[in-house]
């Protein structure tokens, strides 16, 4: 199969998806304001081995966010509906940050649709316990600074919003070829995407007591990708501008909520993405890509 770029009618919604290779078909639903754009270089490698999908979930990119609150719930039932349009059988299924707690839920509604799981530095189900680190000043990355700033952006024309992202652009630049720098720059110039985001981070708390309550995924094979806890205080240290300590107490829960995740079922696998922050996928790609090939292995 060539690769292709295309918009996918799921029924009540369009999705942006790139779809490449042949075999055992693997979904990769990239994090809360990740683009498929960062991901295309590991796909391609990976679509040497198998099918990839790769695609930006409802109001991000040119995927429409339709008229329904945008919700874990609302991204599970899309996943499933594009699974169904593109007539996938046993897939794999791989989530990066906020796409690893969609893919928790999934697995909690539809356990006998993928073959195999991989979560990469997932959000928890506790992920609140991280606002309940003190920060000397404003805590500008807590969960309600983090609505309030969507609510914000969203209300902005493209070109503002192309401002205040200008330091974020010019970091996701750094990491995808020149050829999609104005694709990037258009990505995270989108209201439409914080309007989604802030709506996810409202509405997501009632779905993650779900998940608690029902605690584990199907017993398939599922792989847990966990930072380099050093690498992410250095990160925190000089992207956020806190101090150390405040940055070790953040990353220690982080690691015991990682941690934490390979309790979700009986076949877990833990590996730990040295020399990466958060960002896997561009820190450290052949971590994920030596999951893949270990766990395509397993169920084939």
């Amino acid at each position: 199969m060539t690769h292709i770029n295309n918009i996918i009618d799921i029924g009540d919604k369009k999705l942006e998806v790139w779809i490449q290779g042949e075999g055992t078909p693997i979904i990769i639903h990239p994090g809360m304001v990740s683009s498929i754009i960062e991901w295309e270089a590991l796909a391609t490698e990976v679509s040497k081995e198998a099918k990839v999908i790769l695609y930006n979930r409802a109001g991000c990119g040119k995927s429409e966010k339709g008229i329904k609150t945008r919700n874990v719930s609302e991204n599970t039932k899309d996943l499933k509906a594009l699974i169904d349009t593109l007539d996938l059988d046993a897939p794999v299924i791989i989530g990066h940050s906020y796409g690893g707690l969609c893919l928790q839920y999934f697995g909690i509604k539809y356990p006998n649709v993928a073959s195999g799981f991989i979560l990469i530095d997932s959000t928890s189900v506790d992920s609140h316990l991280l606002d309940e680190v003190e920060i000397e000043g404003e805590d500008e990355n807590s969960t309600e600074a983090w609505i309030q700033k969507c609510n914000w952006y969203s209300t902005l024309p493209p070109k503002q919003l192309e401002i205040e992202m200008k330091d974020w652009i010019n970091g996701l630049q750094e990491v995808v070829p020149k050829n999609r720098h104005a694709q990037i720059k258009e990505y995270m110039s989108n209201p439409v995407m914080f309007e989604a985001l802030g709506e996810e981070l409202e509405e997501d708390p009632k779905f993650t007591k779900e998940i608690k309550e029902f605690g584990k995924l199907p017993d398939i094979p599922t792989i847990i990708i966990g930072r380099d806890p050093n690498v992410s205080i250095n990160d925190m240290i000089v992207e956020e501008g806190i101090s150390f300590q405040e940055a070790e107490k953040i990353e220690n829960i982080w690691q015991t909520l990682i941690k934490d995740q390979t309790k979700l079922n009986d076949k877990v696998e833990y590996v730990l993405a040295k020399k990466a922050g958060h960002n896997i996928h561009t820190d450290n790609p052949v971590v994920i890509k030596n999951a893949i090939l270990s766990l395509l292995a397993s169920i084939q």
